[in-house]
C-alpha cells in the first residue's frame, strides 16, 4: 500500500479523552494521511478526536471525506473541513459506506462507538467482506484490554490464531506504515474445533 492516493478510514472518539496523548496521536494521523497524499475518510464530526484528525489533515491541504448519518447532522456536529460529505440514514450505513470507500483503517482511542466499529471491521475482515489492513493505534496502551480479549478468544478456541494477521496494535507510526505496505489478507480456516 505504499503508493499514495489511498482512502484511509479513521475511527475514533467524538471526545478528546482525558489523556492529551490521544489528541497528539489524532494530529499525527491526520497530518500523516494528508502529507502522504491519501484521503481521510472519517465520521464527519467536528468534536473530539474526529475533529482533531480532520483539522490536522485540512491544515496540510488534505482531501477529507466525511460520512455521517442524518440524525447526527441535525445535531449540528458536522465538520467544515470536509472536501466531500456523504449522508447516510443510519450508523450501520455509515460503517458500511466507510468500509466500501477505504483501503486501510486506523482506529484511535474512543468510546463505545469506536470499539463497536473496530469489532465490526475485524468481524467483516474475518468473513472476507473487506480485505483491508486494520491498525489499532494503541496510544499509551489504550487498546491493551481489547487485544487481551482478542487473545482470550484465540486461546479459548473461538477465533483462529491466524486472525492476528488481520490487524496490528501499535503506538508507532512507522510500524503502522510498514503493516499497511506489507499487508496481505489471508484467512485461516475459521472452523477449527
Amino acid at each position: 500500500m505504499s503508493e499514495t492516493g489511498k482512502n484511509i478510514g479513521v475511527f475514533c472518539g467524538s471526545n478528546h479523552g482525558l489523556n492529551p496523548h490521544f489528541t497528539d496521536a489524532a494530529q499525527v494521523v491526520g497530518t500523516y494521511i494528508a502529507d502522504h497524499g491519501d484521503t481521510l475518510v472519517y465520521g464527519g464530526g467536528s468534536k473530539g478526536l474526529m475533529g482533531t484528525v480532520a483539522t490536522a489533515a485540512s491544515a496540510r491541504n488534505g482531501k477529507i471525506i466525511g460520512v455521517m448519518p442524518r440524525f447526527l447532522i441535525q445535531r449540528g456536529i458536522s465538520d467544515q473541513h470536509i472536501s466531500e460529505f456523504i449522508e447516510t440514514d443510519t450508523m450501520d450505513e455509515r460503517k458500511t459506506k466507510m468500509m466500501q470507500l477505504c483501503d486501510a483503517f486506523i482506529v484511535l482511542p474512543g468510546g463505545f462507538g469506536t470499539l463497536e466499529e473496530f469489532n465490526s471491521l475485524l468481524s467483516w475482515s474475518q468473513m472476507d467482506l473487506h480485505q483491508d489492513p486494520i491498525v489499532l493505534y494503541n496510544v499509551d496502551g489504550f487498546f491493551n484490554p481489547m487485544t487481551a480479549m482478542l487473545e482470550n478468544s484465540y486461546n479459548a478456541g473461538f477465533a483462529p490464531a491466524g486472525n492476528r494477521a488481520l490487524y496490528l496494535s501499535t503506538d508507532s507510526l512507522e510500524d503502522m506504515v510498514a503493516f499497511f505496505d506489507n499487508f496481505k489478507h489471508v484467512l485461516p480456516d475459521k472452523y477449527t474445533n
